[in-house]
């Protein structure tokens, strides 16, 4: 167990603006601070994820990591600046079972190595089973959605690029009284209008450079597609449920048209209960299930095309409200760095994205387990 309050651990995760090993400054005559150009950079030490004292640049971000910030700030703190991740064997049933299926999928149109978390490659499906530790009823579920994926010759169209980046850059420009009023309450009345008037002469203006980045399933000139395996499929099939992500992915490229959700519902059978089944006989009677209905499991399946998904054009999508969110959030993410405030959103504990934030014994207890958490490599 390692306290989190450790001193060891860049200064109890205090900002230091005068931290002489921090190489992302560099200091004129007169020794005031000035940032160098470019995005906030890793720490130097080998226990800690993110620069903390580099808070004058802004830090690329996914649409996951915003959505994190979104849901609670202290957890987009440990998971994204000082980079405490889950260890794969210790992550949900739900994620283990997609991050095989996808790896299932992308080797069978084509991949010929995957890159994982902390710079891990795969190079089959067995290698994603042993990092992850999947138990083997998970692993024989998603082997007869697997298996029924070529029983039932599965298409998709020629032309793609798996795991095409996502590039999404933006310069949020703000003139000072658009930031934050330059008015000093004193002994002298001060005429607020003329304040006012006195910023808008102001030619000053903040600038936050925003990077979103992240990677299409699959690619195409005008559309992509996403894959998608859950056990609730009808939170993928909603427009208002992947509107952020969606308008991420349709922001960062002009040029898209539409996507194609490619959803699969994960088997929810059990085993029986008058006699015992091994992981192959699930398997099988899992397989049979799907052949017989494939409909079921592959939303939006076509007999006649032999292929499956669910089609959303890019006008379903706010595309403004999004681009508005991401301008705000990037200008939140530095005030919080900035202050160096991180607060806790209690109410998410119990319930984060569906089940128990992964985070919360780290904060209750103040330790994190070498066990169950890292630090994410650099």
């Amino acid at each position: 167990m390692r306290n989190l309050l450790d001193s060891s651990i860049c200064n109890k995760f205090q900002p230091s603006f005068d931290n002489r090993e921090c190489e992302f400054y560099q200091y004129a005559e007169n020794d005031k601070m000035e940032s160098i150009v470019g995005e906030c950079g890793f720490c130097k030490r080998p226990e800690t994820y993110r620069c903390v004292a580099d808070i004058t640049r802004t830090i690329s971000q996914s649409h996951s990591s915003v959505g994190n910030f979104l849901t609670c700030h202290y957890y987009y703190y440990l998971t994204k600046i000082i980079g405490v991740e889950v260890r794969s064997a210790h992550l949900p049933v739900a994620m283990k079972a997609g991050k095989l299926w996808d790896c299932c999928k992308q080797f069978h149109l084509g991949a010929k190595v995957i890159k994982d978390r902390g710079g891990i490659e795969f190079k089959s499906p067995k290698d994603v089973v042993n990092a992850y530790e999947i138990d083997p009823i998970t692993v024989a579920k998603v082997r007869a959605l697997f298996k029924a994926y070529k029983e039932l010759e599965i298409k998709v169209e020629p032309g793609y690029e798996l795991q095409a980046e996502v590039n999404l850059d933006y310069t949020i420009t703000l003139p000072p009284s658009s930031f934050i009023p330059s008015v000093n309450v004193g002994k002298e009345a001060i005429n607020l209008w003329q304040a006012r008037q006195d910023q808008d002469a102001d030619k000053r203006v903040w600038e936050f450079p925003l990077k979103v980045t992240g990677f299409y399933d699959r690619k195409y000139e005008n559309y992509f597609t996403e894959d998608k395996l859950s056990g609730r499929p009808e939170n993928y099939l909603d427009p208002f449920m992947i509107d952020s992500q969606m308008s991420t992915y349709f922001l960062a490229d002009p040029n898209l048209e539409w996507v194609i959700m490619e959803v699969v519902t994960f088997p929810q059978q059990k085993e029986l209960k008058k006699k015992e089944e091994s992981p192959e006989q699930i398997m099988e009677r899992i397989y049979q299930d799907i052949l017989s209905r494939p409909s079921r499991y592959f939303a939006g399946w076509s007999n006649q095309k032999r292929m499956y998904g669910v089609k959303f054009f890019r006008n379903e999508m706010n595309l403004k409200a999004a681009e508005e969110r991401y301008k705000q959030v990037v200008i939140d993410i530095q005030a919080a760095r900035w202050s160096n405030i991180f607060y806790k959103d209690f109410t998410r504990c119990g319930n984060m994205y569906g089940s128990f934030c992964p985070m919360r014994p780290l904060c209750k207890s103040g330790n994190i387990s070498e066990e169950i958490y890292k630090i994410r490599g650099k």
